[in-house]
């Protein structure tokens, strides 16, 4: 099967940064933006589980000066609950961080078909939207960089296929056996099968295409201001979703019961991370979606909080909007106001 690798315009622009596990998945990419002549370098990043990752940082390592990439090396201790999360939680922080430090202009992930319909089964059991089911898309925009995922309508066969034919080492992670991870349970005994069934792949990427279509359709390109604290825009019939996008370019992931707790509670809500509170806020017809620092909380004076209440604006938001231009700030805000509400 030719691999045919998505959003390959966007990848000959710039330079970007492959997430790299020393898997197959990230293998098998590595060697195919090599065949096209892509300007990368590698990041693989040590959650400090397991010992064969030294073996991988070695891997990555000998490839990066073979193929004169740089390679970036993060790790952290991690343990107790919700260790996936936080796991993928301080792999993307360690991704972003190099990212801004080395003005990369997109980041590259190997999640493949067999990865989107493993989260679209999860999804299934959980209650979930469209937006939710279809998950990952081949090209996503955050706050500085893009998000491609090149394979994301290549199915697990045709990697292992390719990495086959041409000899190429890769490791496996012995936890990815491991049944007693739900996702792990559904990828043996659902996703892999019925993928390995003859015709299921090409029409199941046909199915997504067609679903992504719908959901441009019913979730419209948002007109939205941004602010140095984050961003604004109209309220509607799909506050939510919009919500969630922004705060992924915020760099917060949404989990269900924070959903629905935001809509229960009228589109505010406060949600803090390690260093950083996220708020979203509904006010004079506009929602905003701002971040700030626990360590800053600054003292807002009258004149500023008297021009907040005038425009409507949320008093939990207030803080992020507030700054030495913050009369700029709320002239702009002001005239974004006027010209989507009327």
């Amino acid at each position: 099967m030719q691999i045919v690798l998505e959003e390959l315009e966007a990848l000959q622009k710039g330079r970007g940064l492959l997430g790299f596990s020393g898997g197959g998945d990230s293998v098998a990419l590595f060697h195919l933006l090599l065949e096209h002549g892509l300007n990368f370098d590698l990041a693989i990043f040590d959650h400090g589980l397991r010992e064969q990752t030294r073996a991988e940082i070695a891997h990555a390592k000998t490839l990066g000066k073979l193929y004169q990439k740089r390679v970036h090396v993060g790790g952290a201790k991690l343990s107790g609950a919700n260790l996936e999360a936080k796991c993928r939680k301080a792999r993307y922080e360690f991704f972003e961080n190099m990212m801004d430090t080395f003005n990369y202009t997109h980041l590259i992930l190997a999640h493949h078909l067999n990865d989107k319909l493993e989260w679209l089964l999860m999804q299934l059991g959980k209650g979930a939207s469209l937006q939710t089911l279809l998950g990952f898309s081949a090209s996503e925009k955050r706050k500085n960089y893009h998000l491609i995922r090149p394979l994301i309508y290549t199915p697990k066969s045709a990697l292992l296929d390719y990495l086959h034919r041409h000899k190429l080492r890769y490791f496996e992670d012995s936890t990815n056996s491991d049944l007693h991870f739900k996702r792990n349970l559904i990828r043996h005994t659902l996703a892999t099968p019925f993928l390995n069934l003859s015709g299921v792949a090409s029409g199941l990427v046909r199915s997504f295409k067609a679903l992504e279509q719908e959901k441009h359709a019913l979730y419209p390109a948002l007109n939205f201001l941004e602010l140095e604290g984050g961003f604004v825009f109209k309220a509607g019939g799909q506050n939510l979703y919009y919500i969630d996008r922004l705060l992924k370019k915020l760099g917060y992931l949404l989990s269900y019961k924070q959903r629905l707790e935001l809509e229960k509670r009228g589109f505010n809500g406060v949600f803090v991370s390690k260093n950083s509170r996220y708020i979203v806020g509904l006010g004079g017809g506009l929602v905003y979606v701002v971040k700030t620092f626990l360590s800053t909380m600054p003292i807002l004076p009258k004149v500023y909080k008297e021009a907040c209440r005038l425009l409507k604006i949320p008093p939990l938001v207030r803080p992020a909007l507030f700054g030495p231009e913050w009369t700029s700030t709320l002239k702009t805000l002001k005239d974004f106001q006027r010209a989507q509400l009327n």
